[in-house]
């Protein structure tokens, strides 16, 4: 008996990995079509601004995921825009920062909008991300739950294999032949 519930406690353990990637990925590919709208509108022009070649910005995954960890919160909506607003704020700093100073990489550029951090975040931005958190926590994450779980299991694993694979390949041919767009 006890083989049975440890066994059905990995294949529960990894089916909420599952979740948490397809969660990640799915903000990875959110974030990538705003960023491809924003500076559509605002520049005229598409262009993949991220650091891999495939329509994803990881920035945007762990900030979903960062999102998703403040689920307990959304009894209080107003709690929760806080919350949303600094644990992106946070992330979006500590990836800017890392980018600048260890990679000498400036991804974006917030210098001259109002309430910037180094350039590196921005009211803007910070608000736009909260809003964003609590679109995810009322409107899609309570849908995409439950369509995860109404699904087959095996083929939802077998799904994130896949595109675990294809997201690392990605992830190693960028780092050995993108340059990305810095500022």
């Amino acid at each position: 008996m006890n083989e049975i519930l440890q066994g059905k406690g990995r294949r529960i353990t990894i089916d909420r990995l599952c979740y948490l990637f397809l969660i990640f990925l799915t903000g990875c590919f959110a974030g990538w079509i705003y960023e491809e709208i924003f500076y559509w509108i605002t520049e005229g022009m598409l262009r993949n601004r991220g650091i891999l070649y495939r329509p994803w910005l990881p920035i945007y995954g762990i900030v979903a995921l960062g999102i998703y960890a403040l689920k307990p919160a959304k009894k209080n909506p107003a709690v929760l825009f806080l919350l949303c607003s600094i644990v992106t704020g946070v992330v979006e700093y500590i990836i800017g920062f890392a980018g600048i100073y260890f990679l000498d990489m400036r991804l974006w550029d917030y210098r001259g909008l109002f309430l910037n951090v180094d350039g590196i975040i921005c009211f803007r931005c910070v608000v736009s991300f909260a809003i964003m958190g609590l679109v995810f926590h009322y409107l899609l994450e309570p849908v995409s739950e439950r369509m995860v779980e109404k699904s087959n299991q095996k083929v939802i694993r077998g799904i994130c294999i896949c595109l675990l694979i294809f997201f690392v390949f990605d992830c190693i041919v960028s780092a050995l032949f993108r340059t990305p767009i810095t500022y």
